[in-house]
């Protein structure tokens, strides 16, 4: 029995059935989309680390009102890729080699565990189903050399790799993360190829095919590892002083 009593027509009348306890979903809002669209240009590097976004600019650049992207500026800092400073207003994330690195041993741990679950699913081959679709998408990515699309792809094959897994925190925590890594794979991609890369994607899920956890697990941390070679700073101020220039 409801404890807030029935209509005349015996259906309840609680505050429940007065008002939404939650308001419809959109299949992708325009504040998602205009934080998509700053983190694809700082993949391509027309943002850098640490450059000012301006909310009127990026407004007029997607001919949006500034409502949309000052909502979509606050996401992005709830996710750590804006930051938010008195008297210098949102700042693109900055990239070190130490926070690089920080974020490569999360990542590689959430990637390592996601492995050794997706190896206990049932299924057999069909778990990795859509992961091999995933390096399929990044290989033609790859091949039109577009950064944004590379970068999109990229993430999409991680987090195709997260989702086998099951575990659904796990997922969640990757996707948290994964911004972050959009804005450093934008601005390591010149010393990333992104060929060789895709065939380490495939070589990764052929491991999994194979049910070989511990082989799956050296490729992943083989394919994560390159950042430890990769000056993040020095191509930082190259890249601000050819921006400059």
């Amino acid at each position: 029995m409801w404890g807030g009593g029935a209509s005349d027509g015996g259906t309840p009348t609680t505050a429940f059935s007065e008002a939404r306890r939650l308001v419809p979903v959109q299949p992708r809002t325009m504040v998602e989309q205009a934080a998509e669209a700053i983190v694809s240009a700082a993949a391509r590097g027309a943002f850098l680390p640490g450059d000012r976004l301006v909310e009127a600019e990026i407004a007029r650049d997607l001919g949006i009102s500034r409502v949309p992207v000052r909502e979509a500026l606050r996401l992005l800092e709830s996710q750590g890729i804006v930051n938010s400073t008195p008297y210098k207003g949102m700042r693109l994330m900055e990239v070190t080699n130490s926070g690089v690195a920080a974020l490569m041993r999360v990542r590689l741990a959430l990637e390592t565990q996601a492995i050794s679950e997706a190896l206990t699913q049932p299924g057999g081959p069909a778990r990795f189903k859509r992961l091999g679709q995933a390096a399929e998408d990044y290989t033609q990515a790859a091949e039109k050399g577009d950064p944004a699309l590379i970068v999109m792809a990229d993430g999409h094959f991680h987090r195709e790799l997260c989702r086998a897994s099951g575990n659904a925190p796990l997922l969640a925590l990757w996707q948290g993360l994964s911004r972050q890594l959009a804005v450093v794979w934008g601005l390591g991609r010149q010393g990333r190829e992104p060929v060789p890369a895709g065939r380490e994607h495939a070589a990764l899920v052929q491991v999994l095919l194979a049910g070989d956890r511990h082989g799956a697990a050296d490729a992943l941390a083989d394919h994560i590892n390159w950042h430890q070679h990769f000056d993040f700073e020095a191509v930082l101020l190259e890249r601000r002083g050819a921006t400059v220039a």
